[in-house]
């Protein structure tokens, strides 16, 4: 019986930005191209959406008792989910119902494949072999979109199938539907050839199986025999109920010794289709967009009709009714070690591909709005092959899981089952869900449930030959952000720009040592503006300015980081002359961020108020010629009324806080410190750094050495203590 139990044990924060941080260990984000919605700054730009709430952090992990290893986890439309795992030795089929956090009984599952179709059902595959071994019956059972449970098994032929795992793990069975109900199974028999059966929907008889193709004759060389191996069956039904099917392989040397013969490596990949209302399929023929050496290919249906396929790198297209398959375009994005790469729709029409990039896993988007596709995302290095797992979430997003390996003086000390949500353009924060400690080994995946959220089920071992213990997790309730909380852990961060076209985020996560997350490439001259929650979705937001002075608003993705060319609503396009860009939070008291810009020339202090919905209200003075402030410096809310506080420098060294007011203005000055700040180059209000509830203060000296002044929460700070040394903050261009 799989029931949640114990908590997995986590590990404690650090309470300040240690000095031990070390070199910055970048998650690289390459620049993407996406439609910019604009909005001016006064805020005549049509009302935007209502924004839906981001997923939330991740909660506490729970033990699922029995389980050594996830085989595959996926989940119906309603939210059922289903999962292969191996139990005692076994591979075993368990459900956990939508509105339920409970899996129920685990029941055996031998030889079984798990499928989730474009109708929203699941489906669980497999052969029962007959008594003398040579003959089978093969049998599915459905789970229906909306249902909880999977139905009776049922039969869909009898006959022979090719040895499972027939080459490193290539599925021989699969099974495809289409929204319009209609299935179909293909597989392919002991003698290699390729056999189809199909139904017009879920209660309908299955039709004789068709044998279709089959796979070459060995090729023959004097002494030696290139047998050809099946290497890819993929099946997909599109929105008008045409079959499409794809499946080859490639002639390989099995014999001893030295291949003598490399020419003999020969490719046979064919395409056939039953079009929508035909009796019959297509004779099998070439597909050039496959490449000249397919290999784990992808094959799916399109949301916009008809199908589209990933090889190699290389996407195309075929349209409902349409002859022939479109030219190829380039993702960038190829299939891992044994599994194809995933071509995932969304409701507008989107279509991303998760797979392999440059230097691991990667995504990358094809806007149904746009032409071609975007530069991939890259997301982590040094994972492990195979072990990319992905799902979309009730707000649009993509959460994908990895196993990443940590070094240590150059050794593996630990893999870590990493979870990472991933929207067009921005990349939020990889976040390990195991135990992070040395000498264990986590693997796993991830579906989505009934409320949209993403669940994941993992293993963890403590070393080599010790019995793997499994967790699940899934995301909480997300709340009101705290300010200056990028990273979805409840603690302030540190953002800025680096000396390497980086935008940067350090965080206080736990892990040891602390990480620096990056995106690019933004120049070191950029302008970070930490905003908070723009659009209400409880994830906080970042005004930029580009070195040429047009300003943005980027509403990233939860926990995440921009791209320079992530969505964003255009604020100016030349926002030069004001030498001070800040937001302190709540200026008016509609418990919506502001943001306030102070004019170089003029020295005149301007309050930017959120309009509530999509903008900004025209811009309102509220000071006038400070020009004898040699820094302005958002502070969040010092002394506990709500509302932001705006601390200025002025040239002889007094630090001066003026508290803020429900109407934007700011009450008279009140000296905070006297000669101080003349060594710093940057000053920023960090929010709460320390975790003690009170907003605090960071700065960063001549000498690159990073120091914190705590908040005492009554407008004042304590006296300097230092939070971290030049070796690290020296790679930084600035904070925001």
């Amino acid at each position: 019986m799989i029931t949640s139990s114990r908590a997995l044990l986590g590990s404690a924060l650090v309470p300040v930005f240690a000095l031990t941080v070390t070199v910055p260990c970048a998650h690289a984000v390459p620049s993407t191209t996406t439609a910019a919605a604009t909005a001016t700054a006064s805020g005549t730009a049509a009302t935007a959406a209502a924004t839906a709430v981001g997923i939330g952090p991740w909660a506490t992990p729970k033990q699922l008792p029995g389980v050594t290893r996830v085989i595959d986890l996926q989940s119906s439309r309603g939210g059922t989910l289903a999962g292969l795992f191996e139990q005692g030795g076994k591979t075993v089929l368990s459900v956990r119902p939508a509105g339920s956090s409970t899996w129920r009984s685990a029941e055996p599952a031998p030889g079984a494949t798990l499928h989730r179709t474009d109708d929203g059902a699941l489906v669980l595959v497999w052969w029962e072999k007959a008594a003398d071994a040579t003959t089978g019956t093969l049998r599915m059972s459905r789970l229906a979109p909306a249902a909880t449970a999977f139905g009776p098994a049922e039969v869909v032929a009898s006959g022979t199938s090719a040895t499972d795992g027939y080459f490193r793990g290539t599925a021989v069975t699969t099974v495809a539907a289409g929204p319009t109900g209609r299935q179909a199974v293909a597989w392919m028999d002991k003698d290699h050839r390729l056999t189809v059966s199909e139904r017009p929907g879920p209660t309908g008889a299955w039709s004789a199986p068709t044998v279709l193709d089959r796979l070459p004759e060995p090729i023959v060389r004097p002494d030696n025999v290139y047998d050809y191996h099946l290497r890819d069956l993929r099946l997909a039904v599109a929105k008008d109920g045409a079959l499409g099917l794809i499946w080859g392989g490639d002639s390989y040397y099995t014999g001893d010794g030295v291949d003598p013969d490399p020419t003999a490596y020969q490719w046979y990949y064919k395409y056939l289709e039953k079009p929508a209302g035909s009796a019959s399929w297509t004779a099998p023929r070439d597909l050039p967009q496959l490449g000249e050496k397919p290999r784990l290919v992808t094959l799916a249906a399109h949301p916009q009709g008809g199908f589209q396929l990933l090889s190699f790198n290389n996407y195309a297209r075929k349209p409902a009714g349409a002859a022939n398959w479109g030219p190829t375009e380039s993702t960038g994005i190829y299939a891992n070690d044994t599994r194809p790469a995933d071509l995932l729709t969304a409701p507008n029409g989107d279509v991303t591909a998760v797979g392999s990039g440059a230097r691991g896993p990667a995504v990358a988007t094809r806007q149904a709005t746009g032409s071609g596709w975007k530069a991939p995302q890259d997301l982590a290095g040094d994972t492990e092959a195979d072990s990319l797992g992905s799902t979309r979430t009730a707000d649009g997003s993509l959460v994908l899981t990895y196993t990443q390996k940590r070094f240590l003086s150059g050794h593996t000390v630990r893999r870590d089952f990493v979870a990472q949500t991933v929207a067009v353009g921005s990349v939020g924060k990889p976040r390990t869900l195991n135990s992070l400690t040395d000498g264990t080994t986590s693997a796993g995946r991830v579906a989505t449930d009934d409320k949209g959220r993403p669940v994941a089920v993992w293993t963890q071992s403590a070393a080599a030959g010790s019995a793997p213990t499994a967790f699940t997790a899934t995301t909480g309730t997300r709340a009101l952000p705290k300010w200056h909380d990028y990273a979805d852990d409840t603690r302030s961060d540190i953002l800025g720009t680096g000396l390497s076209d980086t935008m940067n985020l350090l965080t206080q996560d736990g892990t040891n040592p602390l990480r620096t997350f990056q995106a690019r490439p933004w120049a070191a001259e950029t302008r970070i503006v930490p905003f908070g929650d723009f659009d209400g979705n409880r994830c906080n937001d970042l005004v930029v300015r580009l070195p040429g002075g047009e300003a943005r608003l980027y509403t990233p993705v939860c926990g995440g980081l921009p791209t320079p060319d992530s969505a964003y609503r255009r604020l100016s396009r030349d926002w030069s002359a004001y030498d001070v860009l800040l937001s302190s939070g709540d200026q008016t008291g509609d418990g919506r961020p502001d943001l306030l810009a102070r004019n170089k020339a003029s020295g005149d202090l301007y309050l930017y108020a959120h309009n509530g919905s999509d903008g900004f209200l025209p811009r309102v003075r509220i000071r006038t010629a400070w020009t004898g402030y040699k820094r302005v410096i958002g502070a969040g809310d010092l002394n506990g009324d709500g509302l932001g506080d705006v601390l200025a420098l002025d040239g002889t060294g007094k630090l001066w806080r003026y508290d803020g007011t429900r109407t934007g203005k700011l009450k008279d000055r009140v000296q905070v410190f006297k000669d101080w700040g003349r060594t710093y180059k940057d000053v920023i209000g960090a929010g709460d750094i320390n975790g003690d509830g009170r907003n605090d203060l960071i700065s960063r000296d001549t000498s690159n050495t990073l120091w914190l002044n705590a908040g005492t929460g009554t407008g004042s700070f304590k006296s300097r203590v230092q939070a971290g040394d030049s070796t690290y903050w020296k790679s930084w261009a600035s904070l925001g």
